[in-house]
Parts: C-alpha cells; structure tokens; sequence
C-alpha cells in the first residue's frame, strides 16, 4: 500500500496558502482587487529589474512561474518566460488575464500533486537551477505562494495609506 500522509500534508497546505486560509491566502489577498489598485506601482522599488512593484506583476509572476516550475518538473521542460509574456498579453495583460493565469496554474499544481503518493515525492528531476524532488517542488511553490501574498497585502496597505 502506497501511503499518502505527505501528499496529503502539502494538499492541506498548498489549498490553505492559495485559497482556504482566512488569513494569509493568495486568495484573500487578492479580495476586492481592483484593475487600478493592481496596476499602482509604488514611487519607490527597489526589487527585479523586470518588475516596478505592482500587484499586477506579482500576480503574473506567481502565475507563470508555477507554470514554469511544473513544466520542468512534469512536462517537457521548454516553456520560457517569453512565451508565458506572450500568453500574457494576448489574453489582455490586465488583471482579468492574470487572475485566469493564476486559476490555471493552481488547478494544474493541485492536479498534479493529487496523482502522486509519498514515494512520487522523491522522484528527482532537472529544474532550471539544478537538480530537485517533486517534494522540495512542491514546498518552494508553497513557500512562493505565502510570500507574494504577504508582498501583496502590504503593497495594498502602502497604497491606502497613501490614498
């Protein structure tokens, strides 16, 4: 028998981190976003040189790299940056687009961790910065998730506070 308690774990805490949690959720942090509070950027950022600081681009970022991330791990390992860009854009590049990226990218994460057991999770394969598990995959898209969620919360609270 194939046991499940460590899939089962990250379902829990993937679910909690995207949408379940009342408190630290993608999800709610994301409740009520409006188009022009997504596209602020604050008068001062200091981060990636391909970012100015607005949501909009966390958003996509989160998106597109968890994509990214499950292409090399379960895919063919070829999807750039420029295509998810390209898809991007072609669906609007608003808020619309991001947040239907974002649905996407959680429902294939979630799709693929529900087909693996205990032992899947220390299959190895290569991702873009060297060899990993499909557990340490799992706990960095986990951990990414959390962080953005927090960065949004306070982008928001930067804005109303200046508004």
């Amino acid at each position: 028998m194939q046991t499940r308690l460590r899939v089962e774990r990250l379902q829990h805490q993937i679910r909690a981190a995207y949408r379940t949690s009342r408190w630290h959720s993608l999800k709610r942090a994301l409740e009520g976003l409006k188009s022009e509070e997504a596209a602020w950027t604050p008068a001062h950022y200091k981060g990636f040189s391909w970012a100015k600081g607005s949501i909009l681009e966390i958003i996509f970022h989160v998106a597109g790299d968890t994509l990214y991330q499950l292409d090399y791990a379960f895919g063919s390992g070829t999807l750039t940056w420029d295509q998810l860009k390209e898809r991007f854009a072609q669906a609007g590049g608003d808020l619309k687009a991001a947040r239907g990226l974002l649905a996407e990218a959680y429902a294939e994460l979630e799709q693929r961790l529900n087909a693996l057991t205990d032992i899947d999770l220390a299959r190895s394969y290569r991702a873009p910065d060297g060899e990993k598990t499909l557990e340490e995959l799992f706990e960095m898209i986990l951990e990414h998730t959390l962080y953005h969620a927090g960065q949004i919360v306070y982008i928001r609270n930067l804005r109303a506070g200046i508004f």
